[in-house]
């Protein structure tokens, strides 16, 4: 578990299941908050409830849960992330919000 900063607000990132079951039941000490749907998208998991958000779920899911998954994840991903990198790197100072909209 660890606190930092996301999308403007004071955030705590947890990634084990103890942990996750600790906040999540924790609602005196811990406020659960989603991101802006500005920012993440009218159609992302935060944003859709019900019956589309268990299809938006189910297909994240069946995505990520073959074998090969991660690989073919990570081929597509890897090389945007890079060249974003550069040209963060080029601009000197960026606007996370317009960045990530990207």
């Amino acid at each position: 578990m660890f606190r930092t900063h996301l999308f403007g607000k004071p955030s705590i990132i947890v990634y084990t299941p103890a942990v996750n079951k600790f906040v999540l039941f924790s609602d005196t000490n811990f406020k659960l908050e989603w991101p802006s749907i500005e920012l993440l998208g009218q159609t992302s998991i935060a944003a859709v409830h019900g019956k589309a958000h268990t299809r938006v779920r189910n297909c994240i899911t069946n995505a990520i849960n073959r074998p090969d998954a991660l690989t073919r994840i990570a081929a597509l991903v890897q090389p945007r992330q890079v060249a974003a990198l550069r040209s963060w790197a080029q601009m000197g100072k960026i606007n996370a919000k317009v960045e990530t909209e990207k």
